[in-house]
């Protein structure tokens, strides 16, 4: 028998890693063909991010090795691939996934590597391995490899797999040894409902074919059971549009059913379609009556015409976007909205301007923004596409964010940014980043929020303005938070490391986000913030007593560290006054006397543990401001 062995390393943290579901595909379609298993012995799978000389260890007399590779493992694949032909020159070493493209360059960079597989790789794979024992490759689709000259040859694509034949990885057993070979592990997984995506974003490289194809409904409800019986808390989807098709709202019906019966899994964590909104609601209220997803995603991405034009997107209005916003507010259901920055197309003000629209559309519960990466599948890494907008690319280190801030890793890993575009300078890039900074900490983790609600709604100052004026006035002055956003523009100007994040050892043993770091250390000496921020707030015109009873309101919503159920008075009706924006309603404010009780679901008195659940798993729910069910009137 030949020893097949696979390789699908993902990070961990605390304990906790991936099921190695790619390459289980792999595997469990191998097992259906009686020629590959009278041939082949498949004795084990590399899944964690182990030392390489570990990862040798568990190699005996390989015949093949098959790598998935992603931008998160790339290195370490390659690093391992060598010293697997070191050690045994004769075995063959395949690489296949995400990061691996159609176009054989690979083979000219790596020595190491003997085969590429590209696209689907279920049926691809498992016909590569009957060519080998019958000696001769050539006629296996989707594949490249280096003729007896030395010359690079890539095979015709091969048609997409048949979703109704292909077996289940956890169904067939593939990952039971796993579970029970590594106890000490808190396994996550991946659910696939169905494959492919009608849309063309040029930044997105997460299908290769726009056709939508299914997996049947059985299989599908038996792995969400075998995940309940198995204890699996958490579940990534890995649909491109979850909600985009009615039976998706069978399958998350049939989630809840499962964990209410078996307790798992805890949570379910899909990427919704954006034009069912409808349905999508209907699926966000299903699973948030039972705590199984953080909240709805309502991504835009850019605002920027020019830039969606140039990455073929098409956005909802901001009509329909305030619309839903308004409707998940009024259930109770988090939502949060998501941008990218570095778009071919946008500019610094398109980009502050777009953040501060989505504000206007009342996205004030979570915002994130995430740096644009080029993925090699993706239509924006094409050379032609990077001259046409003159892209910038830098090569950084892999940013660990939530993870231990001193890594001995044996091999880095890196991200490949746009750091400019012919539309943004290098420098636009650094402004944009420290804008989003102050948006995210202020608005959308809470610090001032209401604040810039009420001046905007009562005087007219727009969200653009205020935190335009925010920043340059953190920047211009002096204390706790010039340091913070110096330190944050210095790293953003010279550290191509990747290391933007942020690390205060009483923050716990973990890095945040620069926003999440600012935020934890303005809520840990929240009166010397309030002082250094007054006199930026003083600027605007506000009677005493408003001014006085806006700062208390701001204070009291905010969930800080220690704090147990407490009441405040004050002397306008605020929190209706709140509360009725957020459902996209407007009624005057009231001077009228009212105290206010908040009970804390948790009380919490020790920092980290506050960090950790607040602001780390908290952040897009919004758990950094009490909620509605916390708070009492008297």
């Amino acid at each position: 028998m030949k020893n097949v062995y696979f390789v699908q390393v993902g990070f961990g943290f605390d304990g906790s890693v991936y099921l190695p579901y790619g390459v289980g595909t792999l595997l469990a379609n191998c097992r259906r063909y009686e020629e590959i298993t009278r041939e082949y012995a498949f004795p084990d799978i590399v899944f964690f991010r182990e030392k390489l000389a570990d990862a040798m260890e568990k190699l005996r007399e390989p015949y093949l090795v098959a790598f998935s590779c992603s931008v998160w493992n790339m290195e370490y694949n390659k690093a391992l691939a060598a010293r697997i032909k070191e050690k045994y020159p004769d075995c063959l070493v395949s690489f296949g996934g995400h990061s691996v493209r159609a176009d054989g360059s690979l083979l000219r960079e790596l020595p190491q590597v003997d085969i590429l597989n590209f696209g689907e790789g279920e049926e691809v794979f498992a016909q590569l391995l009957i060519a080998l024992s019958k000696g001769d490759i050539t006629g296996v689709p989707s594949i490249a490899y280096r003729s007896a000259a030395g010359e690079v040859v890539c095979t015709p694509r091969a048609p997409l797999c048949d979703l109704n034949a292909l077996p289940s990885p956890y169904l067939t057993g593939v990952f039971d040894p796993l579970l029970e070979r590594y106890p000490e592990f808190e396994f996550l997984s991946v659910l696939e409902t169905n494959r492919g995506c009608p849309y063309n974003c040029a930044y997105c490289d997460w299908v290769t074919d726009k056709r939508m194809r299914f997996f049947p409904m059985e299989r599908v409800k038996a792995e969400i059971r075998w995940l309940g019986e198995h204890k699996i808390a958490y579940c990534f989807c890995g649909d491109s549009n979850f909600g985009m098709f009615e039976r998706d709202v069978e399958i998350a019906e049939y989630l809840v059913a499962t964990k209410r019966e078996l307790g798992y899994p805890e949570v379910f964590r899909p990427c919704y379609e954006k034009n069912s909104a409808d349905r999508v609601f209907q699926i966000c209220s299903i699973l948030n009556r039972e705590g199984m997803d953080k909240g709805a995603t309502l991504a835009y991405q850019t605002l920027s015409e020019e830039a969606l034009r140039n990455i073929g997107r098409k956005n909802l209005t901001m009509e329909h976007f305030s619309g839903l916003v308004k409707r998940y507010n009024e259930a109770g259901i988090p939502a949060y909205s998501e941008l990218i920055l570095g778009l071919p197309g946008e500019t610094l003000e398109s980009f502050c301007r777009g953040i501060c629209r989505l504000l206007e559309s009342g996205q004030h519960n979570s915002l994130s923004v995430y740096h644009c990466e080029m993925l090699p599948n993706a239509e924006m890494s094409d050379p032609a596409y990077i001259e046409k907008y003159g892209i910038n690319v830098i090569k950084v280190g892999f940013n660990h964010i939530h993870s231990a801030p001193e890594r001995d890793e044996e091999v880095p890993e890196y991200s490949y940014l746009i750091r400019s575009t012919d539309s943004l300078s290098p420098e636009d890039w650094v402004r944009a980043n420290l804008f989003s900074v102050c948006v995210q900490c202020f608005h959308a983790l809470g610090i001032l929020r209401y604040f810039a609600i009420y001046l905007y709604t009562e005087q007219g100052v727009s969200y653009y303005d205020f935190y335009k004026d925010l920043l340059a006035y953190i920047m211009d002055g002096s204390g706790m938070l010039h340091d913070l956003w110096m330190q944050f523009r210095e790293k953003y100007e010279s550290n191509l490391s990747g290391e933007w994040n942020y690390h205060n050892p009483a923050f716990g043993h973990v890095t945040w986000f620069f926003e999440e770091g600012a935020f934890l250390e303005i809520v840990r000496d929240y009166a010397a913030a309030e002082a250094l921020l007054e006199p930026f707030l003083k600027r605007y015109p506000l009677p005493e007593d408003l001014y006085g009873d806006l700062g208390r309101y701001q204070a009291f919503m905010l969930r800080k560290p220690g704090e147990t159920a407490h009441a405040e008075t004050f002397a306008y009706d605020l929190h209706s006054y709140f509360e009725r924006i957020l459902k996209g309603e407007y009624v005057p404010l009231k001077k009228e006397k009212n105290t206010l009780l908040v009970t804390p679901k948790t009380v919490y008195t020790d920092f980290f543990e506050y960090a950790k659940e607040t602001v780390w798993y908290g952040r897009r729910r919004g758990a950094s401001v009490y909620g509605r069910k916390e708070i009492a009137r008297s």
